[in-house]
């Protein structure tokens, strides 16, 4: 079972690493405009933004009862791995990028609520794969790149590489979320294992004690309550830290099943309810992570809560976006303007690419 679960995580490393640098390639499949992202906007009641992994954007007004897209100028020429929608500035939107085409790759934003959009110069020609900002400031902000992690302090006008030398910090970076309670505290995943720094990325340490060297860390969660409370979704499936990632447990066995988790989400003002989207399904925990009931077997890449009324959740499936209005007891489809413009836009491109359509 071991070795089972080493070589499936190594394949996956492998996938990953091709769709990362493949990403035009991957636009030519109908698969791949799966939605990859949902983000709910802070600012205004019923708004959301979702994306597939080719760059497609849509955004909603009445809490997913329709979408429209939104004109975004590397749609179909990279990889669109988070969307960011800043906490402190309303109509700001960035959104993290890899491309082979350089002019695409890095972190584009909009000002304007999407109408236009511009590279951020700091970022430019770098494959950006993760974005995220302090929640007791939202002008603290990390991206994760190839090279390392980047800071901003200024709601992301400028970015300064981490200190850290880059042969002793993480690289490439997956995943990001800072510590609540300390912008000074933030954890990084990769492709193999998570790190973690307590001085603002002057220095770094691996944090593997409990957990594979394979591990894929694709989503991070600190308890925003009880901060060394730390889980994350990795190809092996989830794993759990009581002392702030000195330690990890595979829940496999809580779960029943080491499913690859691709996103693991806290509910806001009950953060002992978790829900984990995995390649199985959306999972749910009532008591932080220590027993799970499996909601249904749909893949699930990214989970967003209303920040109004936080039983309200919506999650981004391999068939589109489902909307549930009681705490993720039930779920309704929630894609109508989105569902078919995705699979219209896809068996374009592969007409186009192959003259022949599915």
């Amino acid at each position: 079972m071991q070795l089972l679960r080493v070589v499936g995580c190594l394949v996956v490393a492998i996938v990953l690493t091709f769709w990362i640098a493949s990403s035009r390639g991957e636009a030519r499949g109908t698969i791949s405009n799966s939605v990859m992202i949902v983000q709910m906007d802070p600012h205004r009641q019923g708004t959301l933004l979702a994306g597939t992994s080719t760059a497609m954007l849509f955004r909603t007004r009445d809490g997913a009862n329709t979408w429209t897209e939104l004109r975004f100028p590397a749609s179909f020429h990279a990889t669109l791995h988070t969307v960011l929608i800043d906490p402190i500035n309303p109509h700001t939107y960035l959104v993290a990028l890899s491309s082979e085409m350089a002019s695409y790759a890095g972190v584009f934003r909009s000002v304007d609520e999407g109408a236009t959009w511009h590279p951020i110069s700091d970022l430019s020609l770098k494959q950006v794969w993760s974005l995220t900002s302090w929640a007791a400031d939202g002008r603290v902000m990390a991206a994760g790149a190839q090279d390392g992690v980047y800071l901003s302090r200024d709601g992301g006008e400028t970015w300064t590489p981490s200190a850290g030398r880059a042969s002793s910090g993480p690289r490439p970076v997956v995943s990001l979320a800072f510590d609540p309670a300390n912008r000074d505290i933030l954890y990084a995943g990769t492709p193999h294992l998570a790190w973690k720094t307590t001085d603002g990325g002057k220095t770094w340490r691996q944090m593997h004690k409990g957990m594979e060297e394979d591990s894929d860390i694709f989503s991070i969660a600190v308890d925003a309550i009880n901060p060394r409370r730390v889980l994350m979704g990795t190809c092996g499936g989830i794993y759990s830290s009581l002392d702030g990632g000195g330690t990890w447990a595979n829940l496999a066995g809580a779960v029943g099943v080491p499913s690859r988790t691709y996103v693991v989400a806290r509910m806001p003002r009950n953060t002992r309810v978790v829900f984990a989207g995995t390649s199985e399904g959306l999972l749910e925990s009532a008591d932080a992570g220590t027993t799970w009931r499996r909601v249904f077997r749909r893949a699930v890449r990214s989970i967003a809560f209303d920040y109004r009324k936080p039983e309200r959740m919506f999650v981004a499936t391999d068939r589109g976006i489902l909307r549930s209005e009681d705490g993720g007891a039930h779920f309704t489809e929630a894609s109508q303007g989105l569902y078919g413009r995705l699979f219209a836009s896809a068996a374009g491109e592969s007409s186009r690419d192959s003259g022949q359509s599915e």
